[in-house]
């Protein structure tokens, strides 16, 4: 059965929670911060007083709210500063003076479908990568490769003897198609995985 909440990351330090009502998402935004120990990510809680200013859905369901996002965003990966589900204050800096998100409608999808789309490209962008290094290798090695051209009739094989220059081009236009191909791929399994 499908939850009518979700948790998430929005760039490299903001967090979200997001809640289905009346078939919209319904988000409110929540502060945090990348942290380069243990734990990855600091996450600070607005106080009870601050949590009224949100929007009328989540301003009464502080605790609540908080809980689920601990559940998901958990300890030790995970610190909390301002409160912790129950309402209890967190140790550490005071809470930065930033102020309460606004609810926003998202008509996102849902993340499964998402994070399928986006696993399908990274394997093409690796299948990319992979047939571009396998011309790279080849090429280097029988000292031969072929001319990249869009035009099929330009299409031609170079010979590193006959044409070193046109050789060396072919072979590093290839290598670059290779290495942002794999880059891209890397970056989309990095992604799938916030």
């Amino acid at each position: 059965m499908e939850r009518d909440w979700r948790v998430g990351h929005q760039g490299r330090d903001q967090m979200y929670y997001e809640e289905l009502r009346d078939g919209v998402w319904e988000r409110i935004d929540v502060d945090g911060e990348m942290l380069m120990g243990r734990a990855h990510h600091v996450i600070y809680f607005a106080t009870p007083e601050r949590w009224r200013e949100y929007p009328r859905w989540a301003s009464t369901r502080r605790d609540e709210i908080i809980a689920r996002i601990s559940s998901e965003f958990r300890e030790p990966d995970y610190e909390y500063f301002g409160a912790r589900a129950g309402g209890a204050i967190a140790p550490g800096p005071v809470e930065p003076n930033v102020s309460p998100p606004a609810s926003r409608a998202t008509t996102t999808a849902p993340p499964p479908a998402g994070q399928r789309a986006l696993l399908v490209a990274v394997l093409l962008l690796f299948a990319v990568a992979g047939a571009m290094g396998w011309l790279v290798t080849r090429g280097v090695v029988r000292g031969e490769t072929f001319y990249p051209s869009k035009r099929a009739y330009l299409r031609r094989a170079v010979s590193r003897e006959q044409e070193p220059g046109m050789f060396w081009v072919s072979i590093s236009v290839y290598a670059v198609i290779g290495a942002g191909t794999l880059t891209l791929g890397v970056l989309g399994v990095r992604a799938r995985h916030r």
